[in-house]
C-alpha cells in the first residue's frame, strides 16, 4: 500500500518511518515549498497543479498536521479514502466544535464558554473563576493563540 502524507515536515517524516518498518510506502505532498521530511517521494507543489499527479500514485492519503483548508480535503476524499476522515479534520479545526462534540459523547473538559466580545470574556472570566485560559476558536497550537 502507498499512504499519501499532506505534508512533508518533520510530522511527515515521523509519520513514514514509523510506516516503513510496517511495509507502507509513502509519497509526501509538499504544498510549502520547503520539504524537510527527506523520506519516501516528496512531490512540491507551491503552485497547486499537482494534485492529481500525487492522488494518483498514492492509495489513501493523510496528513500531517490539522492546518489545512478543509475544502481541499474534503474534494480529495471524493478521489481517495483520507484517514482521518474531513469531517473530523472541520471539528479538530474549531475548538468550539470540538468542545460540542466531546460533550455529547460525554467525554469531560475542562470547564469553557465561547465569547465573541470582551464583554462576554469578563463575564465568563467572572462566571468560571480566575485565571481563565483564553484561546482562539481557530488557528491556534503551541501556545499560539492563547492568553492568560
Amino acid at each position: 500500500m502507498r499512504i499519501g502524507i499532506l505534508g512533508a515536515g518533520q510530522l511527515g517524516r515521523m509519520l513514514a518511518l514509523d510506516g516503513y518498518p510496517l511495509g507502507q510506502r509513502f509519497t509526501l505532498y509538499d504544498p510549502s515549498g520547503n520539504p524537510s521530511a527527506g523520506v519516501g517521494e516528496v512531490i512540491p507543489d507551491q503552485e497547486g497543479f499537482r494534485l492529481k499527479e500525487f492522488l494518483a500514485s498514492v492509495d489513501c492519503v493523510t496528513y500531517e498536521f490539522e492546518h489545512l483548508p478543509y475544502p481541499m480535503v474534503e474534494k480529495i476524499g471524493q478521489h481517495k479514502p483520507v484517514y482521518p476522515p474531513a469531517g473530523a479534520l472541520r471539528v479538530c479545526q474549531n475548538r468550539s466544535l470540538e468542545k460540542q462534540l466531546f460533550h455529547s459523547l460525554g467525554i469531560p473538559t475542562a470547564k469553557f464558554r465561547v465569547v465573541n466580545s470582551a464583554a462576554e470574556l469578563e463575564n465568563a472570566a467572572a462566571t468560571l473563576g480566575c485565571p481563565v485560559v483564553a484561546k482562539s476558536v481557530t488557528e491556534g497550537y503551541d501556545g499560539k493563540g492563547q492568553a492568560v
